[in-house]
């Protein structure tokens, strides 16, 4: 059994903020044309919005953006045109995987060279049950979160992310490190965590990831999670 975390990316059709949420594509003649996340959405829903987006534009080509497992990283691919280019606004390149936001020019297929911080597969999380949040020790938190305990309706779902040592890295400076995120502690259930589904998805807001260990010797690493469930 493997886990998954998959933070839900910042969108917004304020025109000031335009450039944070777009990619560009540019095709031979020039055309080009920048496709814009309008709302706030999780990764795998962002990807169809933008290939959208893309398709439905004055460009020529049909835009799939996919996630590649393999690499850790979205995939941005074409048909229908001889090449395309395409460059990531804002802090896009990484959280989908790309070192670099431009200088991809001249095929018509990307992967992404890094670990995206949007998206982690490769971890391990055990679970424990949800606590109500009148039950939680309020000073465990840092940053001041546990204020939005306070007076948010919550549960409290508390594990430990195990991982390999430089996933575990970049995972604690993630995108998935705080704020929305999916957590699937069993990836191959792809419904909601519910009395008769105890290993499904939840999204929830993450309050901590932090006392971080890692093990050199070995490699890998684990840290404590605790991830805000709205009460339903």
């Amino acid at each position: 059994m493997s886990s998954r975390i998959e933070a839900y990316l910042y969108g917004t059709g304020e025109a000031s903020m335009a450039a944070a949420v777009g990619i560009t594509v540019t095709e031979p003649g020039p055309v080009v044309y920048t496709a814009r996340l309008l709302a706030p959405a999780r990764l795998a829903d962002a990807l169809t919005a933008w290939a959208a987006a893309l398709t439905a534009s004055a460009l020529v080509g049909t835009y799939t953006l996919s996630w590649d497992s393999a690499a850790q990283a979205v995939t941005i691919s074409a048909t229908g045109v001889a090449s395309f280019g395409v460059e990531f606004g804002g802090n896009l390149a990484a959280a989908l995987g790309f070192s670099t936001a431009s200088g991809h020019t001249g095929a018509l297929s990307y992967t992404g060279d890094q670990q995206a911080l949007a998206r982690f597969d490769r971890i391990w999380i055990e679970s424990v049950s949800a606590e109500p949040h009148d039950g939680v020790e309020l000073h465990r938190y840092r940053h001041g979160r546990h204020r939005a305990i306070a007076w948010s309706d919550l549960d409290v779902i508390t594990g430990r992310v195990y991982a390999h040592a430089e996933t575990l890295r970049r995972l604690s400076t993630s995108y998935c490190a705080a704020g929305l995120v999916r957590v699937h502690v069993d990836s191959s259930v792809g419904a909601a965590r519910a009395i008769d589904e105890p290993w499904g998805y939840v999204d929830g807001m993450v309050l901590a990831l932090d006392d971080v260990e890692l093990v050199d010797s070995r490699d890998h690493g684990a840290a404590r999670i605790v991830i805000g469930v709205p009460r339903g």
